[in-house]
């Protein structure tokens, strides 16, 4: 069986070795670019043979995936006194290495079962493809340490660093594709349209030409306490009429609640030329509701209250320790805090709209330009879609599968059917460049209509005057 292993950072082991390397990585760096500092300053941001760690931890840690032919005393460096590298000492013509990187939520060293189905299938690819090693590399979501941000900057600083694969979320993706970054991807996998859900068809394509691999789905959900509430809150006339208030951040310009109301009533973001739009009929009805949910007590006016934009964690917690009842809030969110006694439900449409709305996705793409890599590469974002995987791994990680077909461990989840919901009529989220500008605008006429009074009506010319 092919083995993985681990290479954590020790601190002060090595004496003399230690200082001489530090120095002389300093030297280098004090050379380079400000790009290159910020590269060589990033644990993740580099493949190279492992210097000796200092006494500085570091969150972010590679791992390198070995095929079952690897001996441990050949090529498994172990951090001890010696120079091995964490790179096996191997010629080009035996091995062959694809680095990916990866979101710390899909890091295969996590020590649960969506981190062990994807180590295992990691190993199979590998028994497949002999001669093959994996380097996985686990890059923040933000910041300068993320993926596009460290992949932006390696182009030109430092080309050597360049993964063959990248997990990245769909804006990220659209992102890459318009930077240049990330390469169109020739695969047969969408031959059989069918076999997909269309929200993840879809969001494997830019500009008619597919850059990503799906591998995964995250919408908003409506999470409750039945204890609570009851059991049978199916509508929004359900809801509301319960009188409790429901935790959402109208105050944080990007919280997506608002913003999905307007679009399940049919309203649209972009006019036809694809420039940020809003209908102002569709605004006054999405407003309506929540003043009519605000006079019943389900937003209340201490919900727009807040500046900071940090309140989602706090919601969530508070909804944990049972002070709040009823939230919006990811699929993944309440999958990975699932207990007994909360539930959750796909947000309710309403009459003549069965799209749901801003459905994040995540896909593999494609970042390296040799050839050789390049079909290598392919073969392994191909793994991920495999729906015997894809089944297995997004019902354990809390994500929508991509596919409509192969659904074995799903079909006993208590979630099944509520999933096939969002799936089947899931509309791909638009890019942070519409909803940046947009979803602010809607936010302050829900927060002026749940906080001062607002009439819809006032609220909703404000918002099309700020869109214009």
């Amino acid at each position: 069986m092919a083995r993985i292993h681990f290479f954590k950072k020790h601190p002060i082991r090595f004496g003399a070795a230690v200082l001489a390397s530090a120095l002389l990585v300093i030297l280098i760096i004090s050379g380079c670019s400000e790009v290159k500092k910020m590269l060589a300053g990033t644990p993740t941001a580099t493949i190279m043979p492992a210097v000796k760690q200092t006494a500085t931890p570091v969150s972010n840690e590679e791992e390198i995936i070995l095929p079952e032919n690897e001996s441990t005393s050949e090529s498994s460096p172990t951090v001890d006194d010696s120079d091995e590298t964490s790179v096996p000492n191997r010629s080009n013509s035996e091995n062959r290495t694809l680095t990916l990187w990866v979101p710390p939520q899909f890091d295969p060293s996590s020590n649960d079962e969506a981190g062990k189905i994807l180590t295992e299938m990691l190993k199979i690819f590998m028994e497949e493809n002999p001669n093959t090693l994996i380097n996985i590399r686990v890059k923040s979501l933000t910041g300068e340490g993320s993926a596009i941000n460290t992949l932006s900057a390696a182009v030109n600083a430092a080309p050597e660093v360049i993964p063959s694969l990248i997990i990245m979320n769909r804006n990220d993706l659209v992102s890459a594709v318009q930077k240049g970054l990330i390469y169109p991807i020739s695969t047969g996998l969408f031959t059989d349209p069918a076999s997909w859900y269309p929200f993840a068809k879809e969001s494997s394509t830019v500009n008619n030409l597919i850059y990503g691999i799906p591998i995964a789905g995250d919408p908003l959900v409506l999470g409750y306490r039945p204890s609570k509430t009851g059991s049978e809150i199916n509508t929004w006339d359900e809801i509301l009429s319960r009188g409790l208030p429901i935790a959402f951040e109208p105050s944080n310009p990007y919280d997506l609640f608002g913003t999905f109301i307007y679009l399940a009533k049919g309203g649209k973001i972009t006019n036809d030329m694809g420039q940020p739009w809003l209908d102002q009929a569709k605004l006054t009805d999405t407003l309506n509701f929540f003043l009519s949910g605000g006079q019943k007590g389900a937003f209340p006016p201490s919900l727009a209250q807040g500046t900071s934009g940090s309140g989602a964690n706090e919601n969530w917690q508070l909804f944990l320790e049972g002070s709040l009842h009823i939230i919006v809030t990811k699929l993944t969110t309440f999958r990975h805090s699932q207990n007994a006694d909360i539930d959750a439900i796909p947000l309710p449409l309403f009459n003549g709209s069965n799209s749901y709305p801003l459905v994040n996705t995540w896909n593999v793409v494609l970042s390296n330009s040799n050839p050789e890599i390049q079909n290598l590469a392919v073969k392994l974002a191909e793994k991920f879609a495999d729906p015997r995987f894809n089944d297995q791994w997004t019902q354990s990680a809390g994500y929508l599968p991509v596919r409509s077909i192969g659904q074995t461990l799903w079909q006993n989840d208590s979630f099944y059917e509520k999933m096939i919901t969002i799936c089947e009529n899931g509309e791909l989220i638009q890019t942070d460049q519409i909803l940046n500008k947009i979803t602010p605008v809607i936010n302050e006429a829900v927060s002026s209509v749940i906080k001062t009074g607002a009439t819809p009506e006032d609220a909703a010319e404000k918002a099309i005057d700020a869109i214009n």
